[in-house]
């Protein structure tokens, strides 16, 4: 009898710690019917850089466990990065969802405008097939340089709605992506003039049928300049989201597009994208969302506060302007729940121009919640 008992509680032990590795769900569900959603990230380096590799992402691996991915490489100067992770963990049956990633290559002349965009086909299983409706997110992104590091003046990326082809048995989406970079370092080479850089793109589509779920767009922009005096603080806006009344009993809220366009080439310190719904009312069929962007070419006491001093004595202000940009997709459902979610973590890259392309540049977690 004892050694029942004994085996029965190292079965309930087994379970809750892989419950509270995961999710626990409602039994009943698919793994099809449950998504991480990706809110967007904070990047911090303690001191300010040329951009070798920037991004994150989130996904539920093949055992619905939730994971995040940050992604952080400097040019020259090595460094620590400090970073956070927002996201939603969303399950509902009368939602449909299929996760992956594409890639754009971007590359030509630094200062020109480089415009990228392409149609991606994905043969999608049966169980994501003909229905009535698909919306895209971007569940993060991971920019990657395959040629030096360099300074980012305009950054934007898009993801356009699927549709599905019936002849094929495929979601078909187009992405965009327009980037412009130079690199007016002291260390940066007079004699290569040249940009390239690798763009993933880390979808989720989410498929439903007709009066099970509802989707609204939303634009959001911020612009502000700064001189080499006073820091930029961080200062999310507030706004009210208008959906559909006294009808669906949950609402999500993801990334369609983000981008920014600075003055000039910039170094980078800091960036936040943020977005997440602060409180949602069925009867007015309303959101309270705090959107959050910031892009933070210095911040006070960098040089003293840097973790490899000795390189951040190069470290340099500049004053500037930014014109960023969020839009953002919620979607209104029933029979469900959203549960919202941040991780944080901390890197080290050893700089010397290194490849992006190693493993020190990707920090790769368990993500945390609250429930």
């Amino acid at each position: 009898m004892i050694k029942k008992l004994f085996f029965v509680l190292i079965i309930l032990l087994n379970s809750l710690t892989f419950i509270g590795q995961g999710i626990t769900t409602d039994p009943s569900l698919k793994s099809y019917n449950k998504a991480m959603i990706w809110r967007g990230f904070n990047h911090l380096w303690s001191y300010n850089h040329r951009v070798n590799r920037l991004g994150s992402y989130v996904f539920l691996d093949k055992n619905d466990i939730p994971k995040g991915t940050h992604f952080s490489a400097s040019g020259l100067g090595s460094d620590s990065t400090f970073y956070s992770i927002y996201y939603s963990y969303v399950e509902s049956p009368n939602l449909r969802f299929y996760q992956g990633s594409v890639k754009i290559l971007v590359t030509g002349k630094e200062t020109q405008l480089l415009n990228e965009g392409k149609e991606f086909s994905v043969l999608v299983p049966e169980w994501f097939r003909n229905l009535g409706n698909y919306k895209s997110l971007i569940n993060g992104f991971d920019i990657k340089s395959k040629e030096k590091a360099d300074q980012p003046i305009l950054f934007e990326m898009h993801l356009d709605d699927p549709y599905y082809s019936n002849q094929s048995n495929e979601i078909k989406f187009r992405a965009n992506v327009n980037w412009v970079a130079n690199c007016r370092s002291a260390e940066c080479s007079v004699f290569s003039n040249s940009t390239t850089y690798e763009l993933t793109i880390y979808y989720l589509i989410i498929g439903y049928e007709d009066q099970e779920a509802l989707p609204f767009e939303f634009y959001n922009k911020k612009s502000y300049a700064w001189t080499t005096d006073v820091e930029t603080p961080y200062d999310p806006i507030k706004k009210v989201f208008q959906g559909y009344p006294n009808k669906f009993d949950k609402a999500l809220i993801g990334i369609k597009s983000l981008g920014f366009i600075l003055n000039e080439e910039q170094w980078l310190q800091e960036m936040n994208y943020q977005v997440s719904i602060e409180n949602y009312k069925k009867t007015e069929g309303i959101a309270i969302a705090n959107i959050g962007m910031q892009f933070l070419g210095w911040k006070e006491g960098m040089k003293a506060h840097a973790v490899s001093k000795a390189k951040a004595m190069f470290a340099h202000k500049k004053p500037g302007w930014v014109s960023m940009s969020l839009n953002t997709t919620m979607i209104q459902f029933d029979k469900g729940r959203v549960v919202d979610g941040k991780t944080s973590g901390q890197m080290f890259w050893p700089g010397w121009n290194a490849s992006a392309s190693g493993n020190m540049a990707v920090d790769e977690k368990i993500l945390n919640f609250n429930f």
